[in-house]
């Protein structure tokens, strides 16, 4: 018992010379504890565009770069050099140019280069609604609605990549701030979110970046929700079964004769299915609720005036059967003459 305090200094003891021993045989051989690895780069902006302003900030938890020459090189040429010298200002070139920067550091004997490749890249960002409804030949685009569902696509511009190599991007998506990892990857080109039921915008961004030019790009996008309402528009239905989409009914319209066939049709709301039968679907014919005359078309209503002029008042209520806070309503006065 009372040799294990002596055994214990004496295990001490060889342990400290161990490491001086090591630490000597190491300087001797000339191999170094360090590597360009402990000097950080910093900057900002952190994704610099076309002829934009950047600066390089290089940092250190293992040396005080203060005490260090350092010389900075730009596409070989020597712009600055100096004690303590651990930031440096350019410029980038136009699209698609190559900037290449190099730090090199003194540090005693030893000589560490940090080899910088600036590519200056943009990226576009296109949007479209997946599920809404337009009508044939209507002459515009889905709005997004809340619970919309919405792509987004990024298309980079960049002379460095062809438009084939974009789907071989590493592309990183932010749903409004955070980070969808499940959605980011290589080739992950487009972007499908639902639209929030209590967001009245929508904000995406994506990083792109091509490792092998080391060429980055970065935007953002901000689609809004609670712009747009859904409107509810109304076609004739001629004897062939083919809808009248020149002109819609939604004015006051005359009827020449004493029976009308016509569908309505619901601009930007989220319905995928034939006739619309993921839509309840409510009619009133002069302020009288009326359940669709056919399930399976409901979409469709025919009336008859019985021979007689006069005005009918039609109206009709969406809900959506899956998105609970879309819906729409329209009303319209149909003119019989006989």
């Amino acid at each position: 018992m009372k040799r294990k305090p002596l055994l214990t200094i004496s295990l001490i003891f060889f342990l400290i010379i161990s490491f001086f021993l090591v630490t000597k045989e190491v300087k001797a051989q000339g191999v170094s504890l360090y590597s360009e690895n402990d000097i950080l780069v910093e900057t900002i902006p952190l994704i610099p565009g076309v002829d934009e302003e950047v600066r390089v900030i290089l940092n250190s938890y293992s040396f005080n770069l203060n005490n260090y020459y350092i010389s900075w090189f730009e596409n070989g040429e020597r712009k600055s050099a100096d004690y303590g010298a651990k930031e440096f200002v350019f410029r980038t070139g136009s699209l698609g140019s190559v900037t290449n920067l190099t730090a090199v550091i003194e540090i005693g004997n030893q000589v560490f280069r940090k080899e910088l490749r600036f590519s200056p890249s943009e990226i576009d960002l296109l949007w479209e609604v997946e599920d809404g409804y337009i009508p044939p030949f209507y002459k515009g685009k889905v709005l997004p609605l809340p619970q919309s569902t919405i792509k987004i696509t990024a298309i980079p511009q960049t002379q460095l990549i062809s438009p084939t190599d974009a789907k071989n991007l590493i592309y990183y998506w932010e749903n409004n701030y955070t980070n969808d990892s499940k959605a980011s990857g290589f080739g992950r080109q487009s972007y499908t979110i639902e639209a929030g039921a209590l967001n009245f915008t929508e904000k995406i961004s994506v990083t792109a970046n091509d490792r092998r030019e080391n060429s980055f790009a970065r935007n953002t996008i901000d689609i809004s929700t609670n712009t747009f309402l859904p409107k509810i528009l109304f076609y004739e239905i001629d004897e062939k079964e083919r809808i009248l989409t020149q002109r819609a009914l939604n004015t006051r319209s005359e009827i020449n004769g004493s029976q009308v066939k016509f569908s309505f049709h619901p601009l930007h709301m989220s319905t995928i299915q034939r006739n619309f039968t993921d839509l309840f679907v409510q009619w009133s014919i002069n302020n009288e609720n009326q359940a669709p005359q056919d399930f399976g078309r409901q979409n469709e209503l025919f009336i008859s005036s019985g021979g007689q002029s006069g005005n009918v008042d039609i109206g009709v209520n969406l809900d959506s059967i899956n998105n609970i806070l879309q819906s729409a309503s329209e009303n319209i006065s149909i003119s019989f003459s006989s």
